[in-house]
C-alpha cells in the first residue's frame, strides 16, 4: 500500500529549505511504489492544520 506524504517547512526560501525539499521529492520518486502523493503545508503547520 502506498503512503501519502506531507511536507510542512516554515520560513522564507533558503538553500536549506530549497534542498531538504527537494530531497523529500527526489526520495519519493526513487520509491513510486511506496510513496504516493506528496502534500505541503502553506506556511508549515498553519497551512495543515
Amino acid at each position: 500500500m502506498k503512503k501519502n506524504v506531507l511536507v510542512a517547512q516554515s520560513g522564507g526560501p533558503s538553500p536549506v529549505i530549497n534542498s531538504s525539499l527537494r530531497g523529500v521529492v527526489d526520495t519519493c520518486k526513487m520509491y513510486p511504489d511506496t510513496f504516493g502523493t506528496i502534500y505541503a503545508g502553506w506556511h508549515g503547520i498553519e497551512g495543515v492544520l
